[in-house]
């Protein structure tokens, strides 16, 4: 499936040759800072029983912290791409770091809504900057042909960001607390800033492939959407990343505990096998990719219909949803969230290096906005069953990300059929 003309890459005739180990060390200390973004990002997941406790909240009330979170994160992709391509990775990823410790700083002193609010919003502003720019680095110190498995293995750091955001996180909630754990926290990212500082370099030979000509914002955005690849990105990271950040950002823990009966030790166990995941799915999916880019329609559309499946049945099992099928249904989301990374390539392929900002902010704005929706969604469907978190309850609250799924799937599959010559 060709989905444009690539633009050709600078030569690799600078100090640090594309895809040396320097190169490798760049993206590795920005790998490093996505895999700190994701730890911050699904942090709230196994403390969500926690943080009702703490601010005495309901159902409802606790969607608005993912909700929050989640939506400066999707609002800001678009501006957060424009500014990758205007100011280049190093500046933002510090940035980002520095905007999530303030964050998680507010965050473990606050004993009320407003300031804890406040708090996850700053996180969702620094999360916002930090896969785009990743990707952009990767871009600009990479050849082409490993684009695709640079992007998958960024997602496979997140993945190991999450498995240290739900057991190890909850460990460190039950010994040493609240305000100690997410103060931890945010001097981790503080110190990743600083070595962001000094070890990442925008491009191996000027600063960077920043976007310096004269055409306005609007029209970049413009051009970016027109293009078919970036269309199939969106509704690709739309269909495939929302369920598992739903459930990793949120509803996974309530939803095996309080929902399936699950005991607490064994709903961690399964949400850490979930975050591994993605450790080994990525690297396979970007190395197929990268080698055979024919196939990536095929194994996004593959995946899509599997996650269609899994959910239909999931909210329509008579008598609730048994554990079996929504242990099988959060591993299957989890490997659709690394096969939903195949949606940069298919963006990057469509644009030039000059708007891979805002090509990739578009399409994180799919996965977003659908888990957005769906978990905020879910919490007032709860509430409005009387707080029932029974099995019953939950399948009700998992329609409408069942429904965006189906939606999803059908709109990335009519733009991911190969397309007819023309006679």
């Amino acid at each position: 499936m060709n989905l444009a003309v690539l633009t050709p890459r600078p030569p690799e005739t600078g100090a640090h040759p594309l895809g040396g180990r320097r190169a490798w060390s760049v993206w590795g200390v920005g790998a490093l800072v996505y895999l700190v973004a994701f730890f911050h990002r699904t942090s709230l997941g196994v403390a969500a029983l926690a943080a009702q406790q703490r601010f005495g909240i309901g159902a409802t009330a606790l969607s608005m912290f993912a909700i929050l979170q989640l939506g400066v994160y999707m609002v800001m992709q678009v501006p957060g791409g424009i500014m990758a391509d205007r100011f280049g990775p190093r500046r933002m990823l510090g940035a980002a770091l520095l905007c999530m410790a303030l964050g998680e700083l507010l965050f473990s002193f606050a004993t009320s809504m407003p300031v804890a609010v406040l708090g996850r919003a700053l996180v969702g502003l620094g999360d916002a900057f930090t896969f785009i720019n990743v990707v952009r680095l990767a871009a600009s110190w990479f050849p082409r042909g490993r684009f695709a498995l640079l992007t998958a293995l960024t997602a496979m750091t997140g993945a190991l960001g999450q498995i240290a955001g739900t057991v190890p996180l909850a460990a460190a909630l039950r010994v040493y607390g609240w305000t100690p754990t997410f103060l931890g926290a945010a001097v981790l990212s503080v110190v990743v800033a600083v070595v962001v500082w000094w070890w990442v370099r925008d491009h191996p030979e000027i600063d960077m492939e920043r976007s310096t000509g004269t055409t306005s914002v609007l029209a970049d955005l413009r051009a970016a959407y027109a293009q078919r690849g970036t269309r199939a990105g969106l509704w690709t990271h739309f269909t495939l990343m929302s369920p598992f950040m739903m459930l990793a950002t949120l509803w996974g823990y309530p939803y095996l505990v309080k929902g399936l009966g699950m005991a607490p030790a064994t709903a961690k166990l399964t949400l850490t096998l979930a975050a591994a995941t993605p450790l080994a799915v990525a690297p396979a999916v970007g190395w197929v990719a990268g080698r055979r880019p024919a196939l990536r329609g095929r194994l996004i559309v593959s995946m899509a219909a599997a996650l269609t499946v899994a959910w239909i049945l999931a909210i329509t099992w008579p008598g609730g949803t048994p554990a079996p099928l929504a242990v099988t249904l959060i591993l299957l989301s989890a490997a659709g969230s690394a096969v939903s990374m195949l949606a940069f390539d298919l963006a990057r392929d469509a644009n030039p290096p000059s708007r891979g900002g805002v090509a990739s902010g578009i399409v994180n704005v799919g996965g977003f906005s659908a888990a957005m929706i769906a978990s905020l969604s879910a919490g007032t469907l709860l509430d409005s069953t009387g707080g029932r978190y029974d099995g019953a309850g939950f399948q009700v609250a998992f329609i409408p990300i069942t429904c965006l799924v189906i939606f999803g799937t059908i709109r990335a599959a009519l733009l991911l059929r190969p397309r007819r010559a023309r006679p």
